[in-house]
């Protein structure tokens, strides 16, 4: 049966926006697996390690906010060829890096440059399409998503065993110069022409007060969450950094030109709750794959290759059901679906809250499974309902604010986690004579996950309908 025009997909743009999807989280899933090696190379201590790895993402999450009301003002076709662009070329500066000076700068711009793609990529893929296959396309985008962080650790751990680290970098600047190559030249020439203002105006017109706070507010969260662990500073770091989000919502409120409308999280109930449930659901799942490597490796003394093997389940089921659910969330309301994956998921975390260190593998293998599917109903849904529930003149700031409750909810889901271990642990090793103590502080953590979860499931159930009240294109 052929196509109406209403259903076709633009390979070019399709293309070109979830290749730079699957981009930017595989780099950050394989690069944990690389860390040993670039450790032994420039001979690290811990703590510049993993400043290594989080300085990505503390940039990443820094400019997301601006860089989505940009979208908004300015071309946003522009602004993402131009972060695709210098991400790439980033990459390749990393694969050749000196030294860890320059290490350090090139992968702080690989995150920069990240947030350029993080705000645009969505919007650009829906509003070249109908609305009618809205939600296929977000499917796929959401599965290469999961693609890109499955793939990563599998691919990453080959990449550096057979050719050092470098060739992690190396392998993303190809990736990266495909998606650019059909970016510059092929991607503008199918790009419908939006109305906006010149950089300079919209530069002008930024809400420059709001940037500061966002900026400031979520490099702090994001740092103080990643070293919560190591003492007092970073502990007030995090709550330095909640704070001046605070501020940044109050700020928010009051000016005529803001950064974020957050007004709108009131106004449109779907914008909102879905938003919240996105939060919530991060803040829950994040930890999961950290909870149970520690599990599987030091409570049940599995061999690192077999948990490996083991855990990519989850995120290969996520990948399946997400291309599933983002079809069925064109024909099925999205909150329902989104709904269900809420509840499978605060069921799988329960179940992990009841695990000892008797548990058969076959129901660890099972119970991820089910996370995985959960997680795959909720999440392309969930993003249909909060880009369908704004104008389009706001799909930028939609994709921002879709972007900023999952690295909130990142810091958020390992805050808790670090928490809970220093509770209990007082500063023990991770090793298998204290393997009650984690074990003990895992189920707290899944506990208290699935308990904050059910948060997720009222607010993803309160969000509202969208087929049915018009928001739907």
């Amino acid at each position: 049966m052929e196509r109406t025009d209403e259903q076709k997909i633009n390979k070019n743009i399709l293309i070109a926006t979830t290749t730079s999807s699957f981009l930017v989280p595989f780099m950050s899933s394989a690069i944990n697996i690389a860390a040993p090696d670039i450790a032994k190379k420039f001979n690290l201590v811990a703590e510049n390690l993993n400043l290594v790895i989080t300085i990505f993402l503390l940039f990443s999450a820094a400019f997301i906010l601006p860089m989505g009301k940009l979208s908004d003002t300015f071309d946003r076709t522009k602004i993402f060829i131009t972060g695709l662009i210098s991400f790439t070329i980033s990459t390749l500066m990393c694969a050749i890096a000196p030294n860890i000076t320059v290490l350090f700068i090139f992968r702080a711009l690989q995150g920069f440059f990240s947030a350029f793609v993080f705000v645009t990529s969505i919007a650009i893929l829906i509003e070249n399409h109908s609305p009618k296959i809205r939600g296929r396309l977000l499917g796929i985008n959401t599965a290469t998503v999961y693609l890109g962080t499955s793939i990563g650790p599998f691919l990453g751990g080959i990449l550096v065993r057979l050719f050092g680290f470098r060739s992690i970098f190396l392998f993303a600047f190809l990736v990266g110069f495909v998606a650019s190559f059909i970016s510059l030249f092929l991607l503008k020439k199918e790009i419908k022409v939006q109305q906006h203002t010149s950089l300079a105006e919209s530069l002008k017109n930024l809400d420059k007060i709001g940037a500061i706070f966002s900026i400031v507010g979520l490099f702090l969260l994001i740092y103080g969450a990643s070293t919560f662990e190591l003492g007092k500073t970073p502990k007030a770091l995090f709550f330095l950094g909640g704070v001046l989000l605070i501020l940044f919502v109050v700020f928010e409120l009051a000016t005529q030109n803001p950064l974020l409308d957050v007004k709108l999280f009131v106004k449109i109930p779907q914008f909102g709750f879905s938003n919240l449930a996105a939060l919530i659901n991060y803040s829950c799942t994040f930890s999961a794959s950290y909870l149970l490597s520690l599990y599987l490796q030091i409570v049940k003394a599995l061999p690192a290759q077999l948990v490996g093997s083991i855990l990519i389940l989850q995120p290969i089921s996520q990948v399946i059901t997400s291309l599933i659910s983002g079809r069925a969330s064109e024909k099925i309301e999205p909150r329902k679906l989104a709904t269900a994956g809420m509840v499978l998921t605060t069921a799988g975390l329960f179940i992990f809250s009841l695990f000892s260190s008797k548990t058969n593998i076959v129901l660890v293998i099972t119970n991820l499974i089910i996370m995985g599917v959960g997680f795959g109903l909720f999440s392309s849904p969930n993003t249909n309902v909060v880009m369908s529930s704004v104008p389009q003149c706001l799909y930028g700031a939609a994709s921002s604010t879709i972007s900023v409750m999952r690295v909130m909810g990142q810091a958020f889901s390992m805050a808790i986690v670090s928490f809970i271990f220093s509770l209990y642990l007082k500063g023990a090793k991770l090793s298998h004579e204290n393997y009650l103590m984690i074990l003990k502080s895992m189920k707290i953590s899944f506990f208290v996950f699935s308990v904050l979860s059910i948060v997720g499931i009222v607010a993803s159930i309160k969000r509202g309908n969208i087929y049915n009240q018009g928001n739907s294109d």
